[in-house]
């Protein structure tokens, strides 16, 4: 039998106290149903209470008939299902009653009844297992016409009456209007008094367990009354007490004998307090707890001896079924805690456990096997399938137990045990003729394992299972998919060069590829086990072994049929061995061709391919020829001999990663070498040479690659199968390509420069020497092709963000490459071949020089490093004319630009030219040019500064930010004449539009003069488009007197400007600080302006006033 599912005994997820729902009429009134709604909906929250709300109907009303017990046992099937689903916590009433309603006295009367006829059902014969279960009364009012003064004041009298009447206590009444808008939150207060109230139940259930005189020595009875009381605390919510009790349970479990009989009841609640156990260790995040309780169960319950009932095949095998079982349940709360934050390790994942449980389902199909192979059919056996199913009618009468066995429920009423033994055989053999291997099952388990497994990139772990996958389907007859595990679990070895993991794998696959008369598969197999190299770890007979596969090779290309391997992998009957030598001998008398991929495996044959270019001075170098040598080493203990050796040779970027007889067909070049003799356990190498520029083909790179090796038509006495084998390289292998290069032309190439930087803003003028090196030959029509790369490397074009363009030496465009002829170029003379570029932006890049001979023979090939770069380091600030640096523009205000820079090299500046954004007005000059007596002569490394100050004028609230402009520099070196020119970028600043702007002047400079009166004026402009109020108020100074208006309050409207005038005294002579204002917004409209916009604005007042002592100069 199956173990009993644990699940069914038991909720999957966390306990809940059972609620119903009485007096809805969820179908004709709309706000019932939205109150049915909300607590269901409510009850999925994350965040809701352990509730289970249900609607209160007849069914629900409790009849517990009068059973038939047996006391030996422990659990009854049905108990938790009692406290979850029938028996409920709390009972909640919902009635329709306004507190002014005119029917009041029938109202309480109905109330009363319906309260009563509630109690009648919890309280039903004396039933004292309800006696905790808790009425509550919900009342809905709808207050139509009906202040809320007028229904507050009838409130408590009506609710005192009500409670005394029903006699329920005050925690047991609720009120809740109709309204569907506030219903929710009534709902969340409901629900935090419900589980307030409900435990009350479960406690009472727990005092009537425990009250109960049980004797030490019954350890059916002292399990069973740890288990409730262990469910209902935990029911309760009181997890540290459920933890408790259920050990104890285990614990009193663990101690219990394991009768023949009883063995399978044992198990199953062992099973079930395991779970919880885990469970709830899992759920208070007890982690440690948790796998501690499951090693402990493997420990007590794992090892122990299985029994002999009903017979010991079908024992062993229920016991193996019983502890995969186990690791599924363990693997499911693992699951469940990971996704609820748990951090699983590789050592520690639910795939291990999948894994073990997948082991368990294994070793008990080889079981069922076993019994099927070894139990006889008996003809006269009665099976009656009914027996392994639970009797509806039994159960009505009789209590039926979790782990009971179908056909024992009355046989173990039976006094002193006895047994019916034509019963007890009858319910052997229909188990045993209902017992089939579950391979599904299996390979199930090793799925889920696998996807543990390869979110944490464990291949050693997922090509295990592969291996267990494959054996299973063998196992199964599914031939077919394992070969296809076999193989996938084979490449993965041989990549991962763990070639003494193959040969076990290897002879699977050639029992199938013998059992499915498959001559490729069998092949590719037989041409692996026939090395000597494959049994490199093992300590077998190597010669024994090679021998046999190499006989069985040999026949095979005669039209032999290969003789079974007789592994033990596959067993086969005399019949079904008949039928595999038929299969071969219909398809070995077709003549069928075979092709075998032998790239990277372990086989008889081992092949080498070097491909490389012979040097000019090699002595047998022809015409820039290219060679090709070739090995190949036969392992076999015999010779063998192939009618034609086949290289494929292709451009490196032609050759795709799977080469198919198609791609074969096309390669570009194909070279043939006839008749290959492999003698015995030695090597021999041929050699193949070729002149890619005199061939009739043509290569479209100069990267060549070796595709593919094929050794074709076999030749040995009286061969009938004929095939090839197949050898393909990897692309840009070091061994099987080669970048081809023509002949290098014996020229030296220098660059006429002391540097090869340049600053941004020079002409930029490259001379490279080409000199003729040879001593003999004197060259002509030499064609000279300059272009521009990113890297130093030929072949690859500059990127076109790089911006970087070659000046033609006879028109001066802007070209990307351009070719210039040498006409002739004698012996030790050279070249100067004068480069121009031209670039808009500071780059490192690479001129590259193709120099090509007039028959295109030989070549030569240099680039050369050019850096440009800018002339100085620079940065540009805005400050304000109190020389504070700010950190944006601010409009209509006058500011200055202050551009530093430092030289990287000797320059002599010329000139200084700003071109200003057109927002921008300068209010200086913005060009100076020096003569020659007034250049400025800089060093390297030396720092200068320019300034210019202007007027921001931007429509207000346009911009965010503005390009300030660009600032020529004119500049040469020091040695030279030739004048450079170099734009800078001043770049991009925010900008900060002020409301107002704010502007003073003295208005007479002549009377600075100490204790004589100073005109001042101070300028207000409104540059929102809305009008605005503000306060201006002065500053009191101790060294100034003033005359004027020291607080005003100005309105101004939209472009208006405002000249206010004071007059004032200074009282001390020297450098003075400029009288303040202070300005701030009074209108509460304008709230859009902060503090930061009043002190810029501020910032543009001068910051210092000089006053003299006396008039005169």
């Amino acid at each position: 039998m199956e173990p009993v599912d644990v699940t069914s005994f038991l909720p999957k997820d966390k306990l809940r106290h059972l609620v119903l729902l009485s007096g809805l009429d969820i179908v004709n009134n709309p706000f019932h149903k939205a109150i049915y709604t909300n607590f269901q909906t409510r009850s999925l929250a994350s965040d809701c209470c352990p509730l289970t709300y249900k609607i209160f109907t007849p069914e629900n009303i409790i009849e517990t008939p009068k059973l038939i017990k047996n006391q030996s046992r422990i659990l009854r099937h049905d108990w938790p299902l009692k406290y979850t689903q029938i028996y409920p916590a709390a009972i909640v009433l919902f009635y329709d009653l306004n507190w002014s309603t005119v029917n009041w006295e029938e109202k309480k009367k109905e109330l009363e009844t319906k309260i009563d006829a509630l109690r009648n059902v919890i309280q039903k014969d004396g039933k004292p297992h309800n006696k905790g279960t808790q009425i509550i009364l919900v009342i809905i009012q709808h207050n139509d016409g009906v202040t809320k003064e007028e229904n507050d004041k009838l409130c408590n009298p009506k609710a005192a009456e009500i409670l005394s009447l029903v006699k329920l206590k005050n925690n047991q009444l609720f009120v809740i209007p109709d309204t569907e808008s506030t219903l929710y939150s009534f709902i969340l207060r409901l629900e935090k008094q419900f589980y307030e109230l409900t435990p009350i139940f479960y406690q009472e259930c727990i005092r009537k367990v425990r009250s109960r005189n049980i004797p030490n020595n019954n350890s059916v009875l002292l399990i069973r009354q740890q288990f409730k009381l262990a469910f209902l605390s935990e029911l309760r919510q009181d997890n540290h007490t459920a933890m408790r009790n259920y050990k104890l349970a285990y614990q009193k479990c663990a101690e219990l004998d394991m009768t023949d009989r009883d063995a399978y009841e044992v198990l199953s609640i062992a099973s079930v307090i395991n779970y919880k156990i885990c469970q709830l260790s899992f759920q208070n995040n007890l982690i440690r707890e948790s796998f501690t309780q499951y090693s402990k169960h493997q420990s007590i319950f794992f090892n122990r001896n299985c029994g002999v009932y009903p017979s010991p095949y079908i024992a062993k095998i229920e016991f193996n079924l019983w502890k995969r079982e186990q690791c599924v349940l363990f693997a499911r709360l693992f699951e469940k805690a990971i996704s609820n934050g748990l951090l699983a390790i590789i050592h520690k994942n639910p795939g291990i456990y999948y894994q073990l449980a997948a082991e368990f389902q294994r070793y008990a199909n080889i079981c069922i096997k076993q019994m099927i192979a070894a139990t006889p059919y008996d003809v006269n056996g009665v099976v009656n399938e009914d027996m392994l199913l639970f009797n509806r009618d039994l159960t009505k009468t009789h209590a039926i137990y979790f782990g009971q066995r179908p056909w024992r429920v009355l046989t173990d009423l039976m006094p002193d045990n006895v047994v019916d033994v034509n019963h007890e055989n009858c319910a052997f053999l229909t188990l045993q003729s209902k017992i089939l291997p579950n391979y599904q099952q299996t390979i199930q388990l090793y799925n889920m394992a696998m996807k543990h497994f390869e979110k944490f990139h464990a291949h050693r772990f997922q090509i295990k299972i592969k291996s267990q996958i494959a054996d299973e389907l063998i196992s199964s007859g599914n031939y077919k998919q394992a070969q296809l595990y076999l193989y996938d679990i084979l490449i993965e070895y041989y990549k991962t060069k763990n070639f003494n993991l193959t040969q076990n794998l290897l002879v699977k696959f050639l029992e199938i590829a013998f059992l499915n008369a498959n001559l490729n598969d069998y092949m590719w197999a037989i041409a692996q086990l026939s090395s000597s190299k494959q049994y490199t770890f093992l300590t077998v007979n190597v010669s024994q072994h090679t021998n046999f596969y190499t006989h069985n090779l040999i026949n095979l290309f005669q039209g032999i049929i290969p003789a079974p391997l007789k592994s033990g992998v596959i067993l086969l009957s005399d019949a079904e061995l008949n039928d595999v030598f038929n299969k071969w001998q219909q398809s070995l008398s077709d003549k069928p061709m075979f092709k075998i991929n032998l790239t990277g495996l372990v086989c008889f044959l081992e092949v080498s391919v070097t491909l490389m270019q012979l040097s000019d001075e090699d002595s047998c170098c022809r015409d820039n020829c290219i060679i090709v040598r070739v090995n190949i080493f036969n392992d076999l203990n015999c010779d063998i001999s192939f009618e034609r050796l086949t290289l494929y040779i292709e451009d490196c970027c032609k050759v795709p990663n799977v080469v198919t007889n198609d791609v074969l067909e096309n390669a570009t070049l194909k070279l043939h070498e006839n008749d290959i003799l492999l003698k015995k356990k030695s090597e021999i190498t041929y050699y193949f040479y070729f002149n890619p520029e005199k061939l009739s083909v043509e290569f479209s790179t100069n990267n060549i690659q070796i595709e593919s090796l094929v050794l074709s038509e076999i030749s040995l006495p009286n061969t009938n199968i004929n095939g090839s084998f197949h050898w393909d390289f990897p692309i840009s292998d070091p061994t099987s390509s080669i970048v081809f290069k023509k002949h290098q032309l014996p020229l030296v190439t220098t660059m006429i420069l002391d540097s090869s930087t340049f600053y941004f803003g020079e002409k930029f003028l490259i001379s490279i020497s080409i000199s003729n090196s040879s001593k003999s030959i004197e060259f002509s029509n030499l064609e000279c092709t300059v272009t521009l790369s990113s890297h130093e490397t030929n072949h690859i074009d500059v990127k076109s963000d790089k911006k970087i363009y070659l000046l033609d030496p006879i028109t001066k465009a802007k070209v990307n490459s351009y070719v210039q002829v040498i006409d002739i170029l004698p012996v030790d003379k050279n070249f100067v071949l004068n480069v121009q570029f031209d670039t808009d932006k500071p780059n490192d890049f690479y001129i590259h020089l193709n120099i090509k001979s007039s028959d295109e023979n030989s070549t030569f090939f240099k680039s050369f490093k050019v850096s440009t770069i800018q002339p100085v380091k620079w940065n540009s600030t805005i400050v304000s004319l109190a020389n504070e640096i700010l950190n944006q523009i601010t409009n209509n205000t006058q500011s200055m630009i202050q551009f530093d820079f430092e030289t990287c090299t000797e320059m002599v500046i010329t000139s200084v030219m700003w071109n200003l954004n057109s927002y921008l007005t300068p209010t200086s000059q913005v060009c100076e040019n020096y003569s020659l007596e007034t250049y400025q002569n800089l060093e390297i490394s030396s720092i200068s500064s320019y300034l210019i100050t202007f007027i921001a004028s931007l429509p207000f609230g346009q911009d965010e930010s503005i390009n300030l402009g660009k600032i020529t520099l004119s500049w040469k070196r020091p040695l030279t004449d030739v004048i450079n020119s170099t734009t800078i970028d001043l770049g991009i600043f925010p900008i900060m539009h002020l409301p107002i702007t704010i502007q003073s002047q003295i208005l007479s400079s002549s009377s600075l003069i100490i204790r004589k009166p100073i005109p001042i004026q101070y300028t207000f402009k409104n540059n929102y488009f809305k009008a605005l109020t503000f306060k201006v108020t002065l500053e009191i100074s101790e060294t100034f007197m003033f005359c004027g208006d020291k607080e005003q309050i100005l309105t101004l409207m939209p472009g208006e400007i405002f000249e206010n005038c004071l007059t004032l005294f200074a009282l001390t002579a020297g450098r003075l600080p400029y009288p303040r204002i202070n300005v701030s917004f009074t209108d509460d409209s304008n709230t859009d302006f902060p503090k930061i916009y009043q002190e810029l604005a501020l910032k543009s007042l001068p910051t210092r006033i000089f006053v003299m002592s006396t008039g005169k100069s």
